[in-house]
C-alpha cells in the first residue's frame, strides 16, 4: 500500500476473498474466485459454488461494508485436462452454473450495497473448462451425443 499512496494515481487494491486481519486495511476491496466451497471439489463436479458466493457476499458486506466488493461469476472449471492437473472439476451444468452464478450476484447487488463490478472468471482455455462461448444455445444436442455415445449408438 505504501508504495503506490505516493502515486498521483494509486490504483485501487482488490485482495481474492479476506486477506489476513492484519492486511484487510491496506486493500480497497475484495472479490470472489472460482471456488466451490466448504465441501471442497466433489468427484462428479456438483459443488459449484453457491455456499461459497453466499459467505462471501455475507461476511464482505457485513464485515466490510466500507470496501469495494466485486462480484464473480464463472461458467465452471475442469483442469482434469491439464498437463498440470489437480483434478478439480465443477460442471457447467449446461450453462446453469454461470446463470446461477450470475443470479446470486444479482440478488446480493441491492440498492443498500450495491456492487459496482462483476467479474467474468473466464481464461477462455479449453483445457480449464472456463470457456463462455460452448455452444450453450447446442447444449442439448451435447448432452443427447454423450448420452448417445454412453450407450453405445
Amino acid at each position: 500500500r505504501e508504495q503506490v499512496n505516493g502515486w498521483e494515481n494509486p490504483p485501487l487494491l482488490i485482495y481474492k476473498d479476506e486477506p489476513p486481519a492484519q492486511y484487510a486495511s491496506a486493500f480497497d476491496g475484495f472479490y470472489a474466485w472460482v471456488h466451490p466451497g466448504p465441501k471442497g471439489w466433489s468427484p462428479d463436479g456438483s459443488e459449484w459454488g453457491e455456499q461459497y458466493l453466499e459467505t462471501f457476499y455475507q461476511k464482505m458486506k457485513n464485515k466490510f461494508p466500507d470496501k469495494l466488493l466485486v462480484g464473480t461469476v464463472w461458467p465452471g472449471f475442469n483442469d482434469t485436462k491439464a498437463s498440470w492437473s489437480l483434478n478439480r472439476h465443477m460442471d457447467r451444468r449446461c450453462g446453469k452454473t454461470f446463470e446461477d452464478t450470475l443470479r446470486l450476484f444479482r440478488r446480493h447487488d441491492d440498492g443498500s450495497h450495491p456492487i459496482p463490478f462483476l467479474m467474468i472468471a473466464t481464461w477462455n482455455d479449453y483445457e480449464e473448462g472456463t470457456e463462455i462461448e460452448t455452444g450453450v444455445a447446442n447444449c442439448d444436442k451435447q448432452q443427447q451425443s454423450r448420452a448417445a455415445g454412453a450407450s453405445g449408438r
